[in-house]
């Protein structure tokens, strides 16, 4: 029936092809140049006094359908003087000189909004979607996962300083139920080391969130929303090298270069390391050595938190060929190590347990425009993650906070687990990405995308002569299929999808049986966005009815060390609703930008971890029935010509645990029906204050400084309910931060420093398990094009 209603959904909508279709139009196509003779992207292109506009492609390509006639040819973009050109359109199709366009130095002093950037263009996109401008952020030493939590709707709640388990949320939806993208590639398939908290700003030019509904082409099984990096492929050299050092011996580097020689070979190399000793000071107790008795709260500082990460990921290809737009050969390798100071609560204290991993991930990307026909387009993407991962737990020691210890016994358990534990895995995972989209006019296209995962790893405790190897794999097959119209002049876009998904595998459980889990299920969606005032107001609705497959890690825990397979386990559904409006409006030299979204997600069988019944040491996946998430964010933005930005956001979002059965061998309803879930932020928001002052001293010199705070509303520990345990045990958070950024020679040489929680105040995500408080930092960067 699911399959029927999209068959008839997208027939309906083919037939109205012919009512905006346009006739007798002539094609006009044309190039936009820089004075240095580089491409213009993102330079708006119009026909003077009509509505055709449009906006050049990485290459400075644009193409607009027109009837034939004479026209008045306007070419328009920030910084830059606006071109007036005559051209007249005969009954053929017509290709324009190439036209270049000159800086306007005298017009930077003011807020021009006469062309679109990339992420504006992605945010008028029909899906619930916001895109942060990480080229605004390079002078930064924030990793990306700082960075988006700054974004309205998304909370990063982590357990400690670098290199620590996060938990990444999107209007409610967290942990697998968010995908991450590193231009359309699963990030889980390059390993540990390429997680949010390690990626620098200067790795992308934006970052998409997909909040809710995820287009086809990025391939994933996400319930509640996808993160998409996307790296910079317009600029064809540049270099760009950064250095970072602050609190608690904390150090940061990285280096991002490209050069594409004249015959169209690239070359991209991109390296990166963190380092840290995460000694930040907490609020803890030392018991007494013989009477256990916990003394008073004292400041003490982390003694075996330390982190240390690199990677350096390497691609070489073609660009702009007949048989490609490009084709890239990467490889990627990558290592880190991190220190265990901490159980799951700051009672267990650890000093000698320790996680590593390196990872070697071979890659290929591809993509061609107009590939045997015109309007056809193919991409893709794959990559092989060969990992070795190992957790490593086989001291006797019992610390305290002081890091005094003490030898239990030789034979007894590791600090965490109750055995000693030395377990490896040797992990093989094959990611595959690939779309095809054809244009049928300007107004009608197609997509179609096929994602392939297949995960296999041998795991063993090398510790243990009483456990056996064993080799567990977990297949995922998904197809995407979607259509999408562009009508009255651009002012409405609309696309119906549908995604189809498979899973397949084999388990070796506990008792020595074979598990072999199996899905297959349909879903489908659809998104509409309307200027009611052309580039001015435009409202959006989205809905998809959303499916996510058990992850590996859900499957088949890690190996019994602290998380135990359960293949069992059934997928998650949801249906997601999103309806929003965004306002931009300048006024001489003022801007003005109003975002607000409504969301509502009704879920089924959410997969959490918990204590397994079966053994208390260990945690364990489990679905849960009905879980219903309302809520609503909104953005504001002003701007005062080039010298001053306010920005805010906030969200709101109750979660509720909708599960009216009754209890076991009973009739009593659950008593958490209609109850928020606990441990989850409820109200949470940010505010940034910015001012930009240019020739300061020098011509070319940038001094930029920002103030921002971050909010969080109290919110429960514990499941609410009657009585006196119905209140709010984790109390409202409120910091502050400050950077202050010196830019010379346009940008080519950078100094930044930055304050993190100015006020030292308490902070912490999980409750009683504090994070970082006040620290300081120093970058510098040099930048060269």
């Amino acid at each position: 029936m699911q399959i029927n209603r999209i068959v008839i959904l997208i027939l309906v909508f083919l037939t109205s092809i012919q009512g905006f279709s346009q006739k007798n139009k002539v094609n006009l196509t044309g190039i936009v140049l820089t004075q240095s003779g580089q491409p213009a992207e993102g330079v708006s292109v119009a026909l003077k006094g009509t509505r055709y506009a449009t906006l050049t492609n990485e290459k400075g390509e644009y193409e607009i359908a027109a009837e034939p006639g004479n026209y008045t040819l306007s070419i328009s973009f920030v910084g830059y003087k606006p071109k007036l050109t005559k051209i007249s359109l005969e009954e053929s199709n017509k290709e324009a000189p190439s036209i270049t366009i000159e800086e306007d130095t005298a017009a930077l002093d003011e807020v021009q909004v006469t062309g679109k950037s990339k992420v504006q263009r992605v945010k008028e996109q029909a899906f619930n979607i916001s895109s942060v401008d990480l080229k605004q952020l390079y002078n930064t030493s924030a990793d990306l996962n700082q960075v988006l939590n700054t974004t309205t709707g998304i909370r990063v709640r982590e357990s400690g300083g670098m290199g620590s388990e996060f938990k990444f949320s999107v209007n409610g939806f967290a942990g697998e139920q968010v995908k991450f993208f590193l231009d359309g590639i699963p990030m889980d398939n390059y390993g540990s080391s390429f997680t949010l908290n390690n990626i620098p700003p200067t790795m992308a030019e934006r970052i998409d969130v997909y909040k809710g509904v995820v287009p086809i082409e990025l391939g994933g099984d996400a319930l509640g929303g996808a993160i998409n990096i996307v790296s910079n492929r317009s600029v064809k050299r540049f270099l760009d090298a950064s250095y970072s050092f602050g609190s608690f011996n904390t150090h940061k580097f990285s280096v991002n270069t490209r050069f594409t020689s004249k015959k169209g070979v690239v070359t991209n190399i991109l390296a990166f390391g963190n380092y840290s000793d995460n000694s930040f000071e907490v609020d803890a107790r030392i018991p007494d050595s013989f009477s256990g008795v916990y003394g008073p709260v004292q400041k003490l500082k982390h003694f075996h938190d330390g982190y240390k990460q690199g990677a350096v990921m390497a691609e070489v290809g073609v660009k702009d060929k007949k048989y490609a737009d490009y084709l890239m050969f990467g490889a990627a390798i990558s290592a880190n190590k991190k220190e265990i100071q901490q159980g799951a609560t700051m009672l267990r204290v650890v000093g000698d347990a320790f996680t590593d991993s390196q990872n070697f991930v071979p890659s290929l990307k591809y993509k061609k425009t107009n590939l045997f026909t015109k309007g056809l387009t193919a991409s893709l993407a794959a990559s092989y993650n060969i990992s070795r991962d190992r957790v490593v737990d086989t001291s006797s020691a019992r610390y305290d906070w002081s890091g005094n210890y003490s030898i239990k016994s030789y034979e007894s358990g590791g600090e965490i687990n109750s055995v000693k534990t030395l377990m490896v895995f040797n992990i093989k995972s094959l990611q595959s990405n690939a779309n095809l989209k054809y244009e049928l006019n300007e107004n009608n296209a197609f997509a179609f995308n096929y994602t392939i995962l297949n995960y296999k790893r041998k795991e063993d405790n090398e510790y243990s002569e009483k456990d056996s190897p064993r080799e567990p794999f977990v297949n995922k097959n998904i197809l995407g299929l979607s259509y999408n119209l562009t009508a009255l002049e651009n002012r409405f876009s609309y696309t119906v999808f549908t995604k189809m998904f498979d899973l397949k595998g084999e388990i070796k459980k506990q008792d020595g049986s074979i598990a072999k889990p199996m899905f297959n299920d349909i879903g489908y969606g659809t998104a509409a966005a309307y200027f009611i005032i052309p580039e001015e107001f435009q409202i959006k609705a989205s809905y998809e009815h959303a499916f996510r497959l058990p992850s590996a890690l859900e499957l088949l825990g890690d190996g019994g060390y602290r998380i135990n397979p359960n293949p069992d386990l059934k997928r998650e559904v949801s249906d997601n609703v999103n309806l929003g409006f965004a306002y931009k409006k300048t006024f001489g030299v003022h801007s003005l930008g109003l975002e607000t979204s409504f969301i509502y997600r009704q879920g089924n069988n959410f997969i959490q971890s918990g204590i397994d019944p079966t053994d208390a040491t260990k945690s364990l996946s489990r679905n849960f029935k009905n879980i219903q998430v309302t809520g609503v964010d909104g953005v504001v933005h002003y701007g005062y010509k080039e010298w001053f930005t306010f920005d805010a956001n906030a969200t709101y979002q109750k979660k509720l645990n909708m599960d009216d059965s009754a209890q076991p061998d009973t009739n009593q309803r659950n008593d958490l029906y209609k109850t928020q879930v606990p441990n989850e932020p409820i109200l949470y928001g940010n505010g940034n204050l910015g001012f930009h002052f240019k020739q300061l001293k020098f011509k070319d010199d940038f001094l930029t400084f920002n103030l921002s705070t971050t909010y969080s509303d109290s919110y429960y520990l514990r499941p609410p309910t009657l009585g006196g345990e119905n209140k709010k045990e984790i109390p409202e958070q409120l910091y502050y931060s400050a950077a202050l950024a010196y830019t010379l020679k346009n940008g080519r040489y950078n100094i930044a420093f930055e304050c993190h929680d100015i006020t030292d105040v308490m902070l912490f995500d999980y409750y009683n398990v504090q994070k970082p408080g006040r620290s300081f930092t120093m970058k510098l960067r040099y930048f060269f094009m």
